[in-house]
């Protein structure tokens, strides 16, 4: 049985970044419609308004909290407000990225370092978040999409 149709019968909270739009926001709805409670983390507040209003729609339950998981202390506030409003997070997804499409001659030297930030860091600063929580309590799972 899949994370997804687990979530169902156990109501886990499930944190999703890049949550706003494309895969990330495919993945939130799906567990929301399971009924799973699902944070939705994107810088776009409106594509996760967007996405908070499908779950609810559904029956599910959502918070939208703008993160730049480039910023290891906004992710880590955004981790504690879900485990304020929702309990302890079971499943944390990893999906937030950002995409240069460009010759690689013609790309400049700070498009290549957000790439990193958002891509990488953003991997690396939402993985430690999930761990200061699931690691105390030996339970969790952490999925990496890329």
């Amino acid at each position: 049985m899949s994370d997804i149709h687990r979530a169902s019968r156990k109501s886990e909270t499930v944190v999703v970044t890049g949550a706003s739009a494309g895969l990330g926001r495919a993945i939130a709805r799906e567990f929301g419609k399971n009924r799973a409670k699902v944070a939705l983390l994107a810088r776009g507040q409106s594509g996760l308004e967007a996405t908070r209003k499908e779950i609810e729609r559904e029956g599910g339950q959502a918070l939208s909290l703008p993160t730049d998981v480039s910023d290891p202390d906004a992710v880590e506030r955004a981790a504690s407000s879900v485990e304020r409003e929702f309990g302890d997070i079971d499943i944390w997804i990893n999906n937030a990225m950002v995409s240069v499409f460009s010759p690689v001659k013609e790309m400049k030297p700070q498009e290549f370092k957000r790439v990193t930030e958002v891509t990488y860091l953003g991997v690396v600063n939402g993985t430690l978040a999930a761990l200061n929580r699931m690691l105390p309590r030996d339970k969790g799972k952490i999925v990496q999409v890329g």
